[in-house]
């Protein structure tokens, strides 16, 4: 495995079914693909939106062609009323109105319907009678035909519709509304056939002389038959020019092309060329193959009209002189909804192009972005082409081989993609590979590459993939495998932690249950007096170094001040005098140049580490001699300059460590041996909390063999001098802190009156005056009477909490110093005392060196 790999590469092979190979391959884009609106649906929601100016238009539109194909139809034929009328040449107004307009707006349609219906009536110029002045037009006839055109209307727009909400859901929307067009021509031709039939059966009621003037004479039906289907035709021509015609600027390029329809006129008046509709469809029909598909309409449909309103063609009708003429008309009309199938045919199969042009444009750019690339190879060919997306990460050409290909990943890598590449037809593999190129800063960049091949049409196998970036991703993934590796580590040591401190809490407080025993037995209490203090020391020590080990945030914050290292050092082996003179041994002061002199730094912190150092030589090393020294040194700093630093040594003629345990010694929870439960006396965390102590004051601790045969142990920090005008050291300053502090007046609230009793008389003996109070209402009420200088609160109290109380006499008092108690200095209880502004808290029992502390950087 290369430097810097993931530990494990993925890799999985299976065979696609030919279900599902089937399945994949009728995805053409859809997730890519626009989220299309009906253009019927926006056609609605434009005239919602501006009724009047989309009426207008629409008005506009019907009123030219009524006008347009009535003068064509009375120039060119007989102009009769009963054929005209059967249907009305305006009646797809009403058809198409229904379907596109509102509900609220339906009335819009029907009165643009019948106002358009008595255009015809009023036309001037035509060389034929005026509808409206022949005496054989009466106005029950006009009134029939007007019912009869509104009725047919009517329906074909209620069909319309009904069948365009029941299919919306169905189908795409671009399906829907060239469905919804062939419905409506459907629609047209069925019920103006049974108009048609009503009409004839009406003109049995008129007068038999009118008949003729009228149109109602034996060639009727098959007139308004033909006048029915052309009208059908112009209906979903309509549907299709509305669907598919590009924008106007792009169709204006091919209006020359509409000329010809002009030229075939002038050339069947003129006698040349053959049966005139049959000639006009067969140009509408090539024009409609050749023509780009978002033109040909608009083209095709404006070229007949102008043809039929220059000729009479489609317009009127002459009674076929035999049978090839008849043939003639019924393949010419045939041949309008050929004309109309193949543009809606075209005007589909570019839409569904352009949609799958989009898709793969938006799903390049996808991949683009996620650094996500295709690529196709050939494997007997040796040929391997790939996208732009693709050749950027792999930094080849569009076009290579496919060893180029290989030679871009690991070389312990290579054969594995190889054998995945000559796979059998219809297997899958996936497997993620290290590349060859790294980032600049030398770490690895891993692919995943998803493998797919078949046979073409030639018998050749193909292997189509998909590559992916993962780098990332498994950066992320060794992340957090890390960090479960770091959470399962540090449980292993919280579990280490609760079974030392079980048995290091079990262990003295046995120890005291043993020796109160004894007391009952009337043993000598001087005796066993030292044995309980030691037994209880033992089990503070433990919770201590508990609290600092695993809330090391909670700790005192750095308080820099001047001290004197001979006084630091006499105080420190005063403290753990009386325990050495215990176990026999002897605590030497060995200081070098300068211990005398003030320098900064914090005393706690200082304090507590060397006392640790100490108090570990008296319990483990088994010696009889402990050394405390301290020197000045100069050692060579950056550039030349020298740096000044003071050196700390606890000593002892000891066991000392045996080197194996070196490393080691200054981890959680070791003391000396493999098994930290094997050894009495410690927590093993003193050393780690030593060390972490000299490291935040920017110092080091380690270890060293002792001259003097045991162990050793060194601290170095630099030293900081101490400013003019702070040259007293808080050593020496402490007689006339105590001094004042036998001036001050506490208020305790504690409930647990054994706990009360004794801490009133540790306070007894540095404080003036001590009130103390059993709940925190008591101890607020008192306060609110008379503010003492400092208040100490238990936490959990009858009646109000002592974070309640901290609370409420921090709005009245807010410079007063309140320091919470608690025996839970790990858990939940020192953070509702900081949450409600406590100076300081401090664990239980009660140390009046900490809170000496405390009062020292806090009070007034």
């Amino acid at each position: 495995m290369r430097s810097g790999a993931p530990e494990q590469f993925s890799a999985s092979a299976q065979v696609m079914s030919p279900a599902r190979a089937a399945e994949l391959s009728r995805d053409q884009g859809f997730v890519f693909r626009d989220f299309e609106i009906s253009k019927i649906r926006m056609i609605t929601e434009s005239i919602r939106a501006y009724p009047v100016r989309m009426t207008l238009v629409y008005l506009a539109v019907i009123l030219f062609w009524t006008v347009f194909m009535s003068y064509g139809s009375a120039l060119h034929g007989p102009n009769t009323i009963a054929v005209n009328l059967s249907p009305q040449v305006c009646l797809f107004t009403i058809c198409v109105g229904l379907l596109l307009y509102p509900r609220h707006l339906l009335w819009v349609p029907v009165a643009a319907l019948c106002f358009m219906y008595f255009v015809p009536f009023v036309l001037p110029f035509t060389g034929k009678p005026i509808w409206l002045i022949m005496p054989e037009v009466t106005p029950s006839l006009i009134l029939f035909f007007l019912i009869t055109n509104l009725i047919a209307g009517l329906v074909i727009g209620v069909i319309a519709r009904s069948v365009y909400r029941r299919i919306g859901r169905m189908f795409r929307p671009n399906d829907t509304d060239l469905l919804i067009g062939w419905v409506i021509t459907i629609s047209f031709a069925a019920i103006c056939f049974i108009q048609v039939h009503i009409a004839q059966a009406y003109a049995q009621l008129l007068p038999a002389q009118d008949l003729k003037a009228l149109g109602f004479d034996e060639n009727f039906v098959d007139f308004s038959m033909n006048r029915v289907l052309r009208g059908a035709s112009v209906v979903v021509g309509f549907f299709v020019a509305v669907l598919y015609t590009d924008r106007l600027s792009a169709v204006v390029r091919y209006l020359p092309a509409m000329l010809i329809f002009p030229l075939l006129a002038i050339l069947h008046r003129a006698g040349y060329l053959g049966y005139p509709m049959l000639d006009t469809a067969i140009v509408g029909l090539v024009y409609a193959m050749i023509l780009p598909a978002g033109a040909a309409p608009v083209i095709v449909i404006g070229g007949i009209t102008i043809y039929s309103a220059l000729t009479g063609q489609y317009l009127t009708d002459t009674p076929p002189g035999d049978v090839e003429s008849a043939l003639l008309e019924i393949y010419s009309i045939g041949s309008l909804f050929l004309i109309v199938a193949t543009m809606a045919l075209r005007g589909r199969g570019r839409h569904e192009r352009e949609q799958r042009s989009a898709s793969l444009r938006r799903l390049s750019l996808v991949r683009e972005f996620a650094g996500v690339g295709l690529f196709a190879v050939n494997i007997p060919r040796n040929s391997f082409r790939i996208e732009v997306s693709g050749q950027t990460l792999l930094g080849i050409p569009s076009e290579t081989t496919l060893d180029a290909f290989i030679e871009t990943i690991a070389m312990d890598h290579r054969r594995a993609v190889r054998d995945a590449f000559v796979a059998g037809s219809g297997e899958t593999s996936t497997m993620v590979v290290p590349l060859l190129r790294t980032f600049s800063e030398g770490q690895e960049r891993l692919v995943r590459l998803h493998l797919w091949g078949e046979n073409s049409i030639w018998k050749e196998r193909i292997v189509y993939g998909l590559l992916i970036e993962v780098t990332d991703e498994y950066r992320r993934e060794k992340a957090l495998s890390n960090a479960l590796k770091e959470l399962s580590l540090r449980q292993e040591r919280q579990n280490q932690l609760f079974s030392i401190v079980s048995h290091e809490v079990r262990t003295p407080a046995s120890v005291l249950s043993m020796l109160i025993s004894e007391l009952e037995r009337g043993e000598d209490v001087e005796e066993l007096r030292p044995q309980m203090r030691e037994a209880s020391n033992q089990l503070l020590t433990v919770l201590d170094d508990m609290r600092q080990a695993v809330n090391p945030e909670k700790n005192q914050k750095i308080k820099i001040s001047p001290y004197v290292p001979a006084e630091l050092a006499e105080q420190v082996s005063s403290t753990y005098r009386m325990m050495a003179q215990t176990k026999n041994f002897r605590i030497n002061i060995c200081l070098g140049e300068g211990a005398d002199r003030s320098i900064m730094g914090d005393v706690s912190r200082l304090k507590q580490v060397l006392g640790n150092l100490v108090r570990n030589a008296i319990i483990h090393s088994k010696g009889s001699e402990i050394c405390i020294g301290y020197e000045r040194r100069t050692d060579d700093g950056p550039q030349g300059t020298n740096l000044t630093q003071v050196c700390w040594t606890i000593t002892d003629d000891g066991v000392g460590i045996p080197p194996n345990d070196v490393a080691r010694l200054f981890q959680p929870f070791e003391r000396g041996s493999a098994d930290a439960r094997n050894q009495a006396d410690g927590s093993g965390l003193g050393l780690f909390i030593a060390k972490q102590m000299i490291e935040l004051l920017g110092g080091q601790l380690s270890y060293f063999p002792s001259p003097m045969g045991g162990a050793g142990y060194r601290i170095v920090m630099p030293e900081v001098v101490t400013p003019a005008g702070r040259s007293k050291s808080v050593v020496a300053a402490d007689k006339d802190f105590d001094e004042r502090l036998k001036t001050l007046r506490v208020v305790l609230a504690e409930d647990n009156m054994l706990v009360a009793k004794i801490t009133l008389k540790q306070l007894g003996r540095i404080f003036g005056s001590i009130e103390h109070f059993e709940n925190g209402a008591l101890a607020l009420a008192r306060i609110q009477a008379d503010p003492p200088d400092l208040l100490l609160t238990d936490l959990f109290m009858p009646e109000m909490l002592g974070d309640e109380l901290i609370q409420a006499v921090r709005t009245e008092y807010p410079d007063l110093p309140m320091i919470g108690l608690t025996a839970a200095v790990v858990g939940d209880d020192t953070r509702r005392f900081e949450e409600v502004g406590a100076t300081a808290y401090l664990p239980k029992p009660l140390s009046i060196e900490k809170l000496k502390t405390i009062l020292q950087e806090h009070l007034p």
